[in-house]
């Protein structure tokens, strides 16, 4: 049996919450025992969820860590807000109780903003990781350490779990499935469930929304929406942006996290997963409109960052 710690603090995702338990209580239907026992923990006995849900909790201090802890998302939606809740006393509590589960052979799990908690408490140092892709540059300043891959929908590296925005909770739930049950009970569930495990929330990033803290990258990324079809290159970008080709990469990766061409190829595969999304243009066509030169090329473009190959993203 593996013991799961759902680990709630107020304001926590509802739908985080729910998912969790009902892929669990889905599991042990399918097993025909309770191959996962579900704990509910928090710093209060009782704790609300956003939206005014309630949930009992065995207080922290009572809680010794167990094979599995399972940290929902927030509720914050901003970086200023993530730091704000980071300063209070649940969340300092929290931090330090991971920090010391930790130690152990426990395993933690932390979806969206939850996972700022986990880099709070020290634990993405030297590790891959993901947050929801909006407050990737906001989790790579407060863990330098880290290495932000917002590509991603779920990152395991070593005995740490983290996932991208708030519906990825439930990739990550299916991966720790996965883990701990087998690929059997995980097809099972997603056949039950009508689930489809996602690996990439990179068709949903939108460079502009990233670039906003930086005048020039968010200029620049203007200027490749509008000009899909030139060839650029980062002498061509550094040009048309009045800087020298290593102030400009060096700009792009601290206001997105990505080079400029990087930057070039996201722009790119934005337009192209709207495309396929939203018209009957033939692969070629798409390619010839976001300046690929074929649709082999524009085939492993949209592999590479969405897991899926184009014709799975038009149906």
């Amino acid at each position: 049996m593996i013991q799961v710690d759902l680990l709630l603090l107020d304001g926590a995702s509802a739908g985080s919450v729910g998912a969790t338990v009902d892929t669990i209580a889905a599991a042990n239907r399918i097993t025909g025992e309770e191959s996962f026992q579900l704990r509910f923990i928090g710093v209060p006995a009782r704790v609300t969820l956003r939206g005014g849900l309630e949930a009992h909790t065995t207080p922290l201090d009572a809680a010794e860590p167990r094979d599995l802890v399972v940290v929902p998302g927030l509720g914050a939606a901003t970086g200023a807000e993530v730091a704000a809740r980071l300063a209070e006393s649940d969340a300092i509590r929290t931090i330090e109780w991971l920090r010391a589960a930790a130690t152990g052979h426990t395993e933690i799990a932390a979806s969206c903003t939850a996972v700022f908690l986990v880099a709070a408490a020290g634990l993405l140092h030297q590790r891959r990781c993901v947050t929801t892709w909006w407050l990737g540059t906001e989790l790579a300043e407060l863990a330098p350490g880290c290495h932000v891959d917002v590509d991603e929908m779920v990152v395991r590296d070593g005995r740490i779990w983290t996932a991208g925005s708030a519906f990825a909770h439930i990739d990550l739930v299916l991966a720790l499935m996965r883990h701990f049950g087998g690929a059997e009970l995980t097809d099972e569930l997603a056949h039950r469930l009508i689930l489809d495990e996602r690996t990439s929330q990179a068709s949903f990033l939108v460079p502009a929304h990233l670039a906003g803290n930086d005048d020039v990258v968010a200029e620049l990324e203007r200027f490749i929406r509008a000009n899909l079809t030139e060839q650029h290159t980062l002498a061509s970008l550094a040009r048309h942006s009045h800087l020298s080709a290593r102030t400009l990469d060096r700009r792009t990766r601290r206001a997105v996290d990505m080079s400029p061409l990087q930057l070039v190829q996201r722009v790119r595969l934005g337009r192209a997963v709207h495309l396929l999304r939203t018209t009957t243009m033939s692969l070629d066509e798409i390619a010839a409109a976001i300046g690929l030169n074929d649709a082999n090329t524009l085939h492993r473009l949209v592999k590479r960052h969405t897991g899926k190959p184009p014709g799975r993203l038009r149906r």
